[in-house]
């Protein structure tokens, strides 16, 4: 249910080239996070991770590695 015709669709690659008005500078596919702790409580949360604040900060300290 990604497209009217029901096939899966990839995101645009527009991005690549304008990601300030794409994303507004933003985090995730569609840029509604202003920072990487945002994405990070919003995963601990939706999926119920339980992250202690260490591994929060360790883990956006991966992130930001790669």
């Amino acid at each position: 249910m990604r497209s009217p015709d029901e096939r899966y669709r990839t995101a645009p690659l527009r991005a690549l080239w304008d990601v300030e008005k794409v994303h507004k500078g933003g985090f995730y596919h569609d840029g509604r996070f202003a920072t990487l702790r945002d994405v990070v409580d919003h995963y601990d949360r939706h999926l119920d991770l339980k992250l202690t604040d260490e591994e929060k900060g360790e883990l956006i300290e991966y992130l930001k590695s790669i």
